[in-house]
């Protein structure tokens, strides 16, 4: 017996909104999600309790400014990687978890890059490394 299933698209279905796009730095690969809204950046990944070693999130500013990150409702350990407009890393902090104490860009920054600790990203890259694929991430939406 045979059976065949087709899949459809349904246009009821809702998708999470946060896609994932790929980044490169110092040769390591990384799929980010993107928050690009004041919605999504504040957000961040509060809540989440798990982020695999591939994976992260970008905060992606309309211009270069200053802000502060914090970890408030965030379980997970996640280190901070900061870059001006060019991709270039500023600094790089590391973050622990469920915590109020503010994290910021040593120079005004267009992105943030959080990551797990344990990823090799947060372990290997460095102030002065260069972010490949940003041209590819959506902009700011305000």
């Amino acid at each position: 017996m045979c059976t065949l299933v087709f899949a459809t698209h349904n246009g009821n279905l809702i998708a999470d909104p946060l896609l994932t796009y790929p980044i490169i730095i110092n040769g390591m690969k990384l799929r980010v999600e993107v928050a690009n809204e004041p919605e999504t950046r504040a957000k961040g990944l509060m809540n989440r309790s798990v982020l695999a070693n591939d994976r992260g999130m970008i905060f992606v500013f309309p211009s270069e400014t200053r802000f502060s990150i914090w970890m408030k409702n965030t379980p997970i350990d996640l280190t901070v990687i900061f870059a001006n407009k060019y991709g270039r890393i500023i600094n790089i902090e590391h973050m622990t978890r469920n915590t109020l104490e503010s994290h910021s860009p040593a120079s005004p920054a267009m992105f943030a890059i959080e990551v797990s600790q344990e990823s090799l990203i947060a372990k290997n890259a460095k102030p002065g490394d260069l972010i490949w694929g940003l041209e590819h991430v959506p902009s700011a939406r305000n």
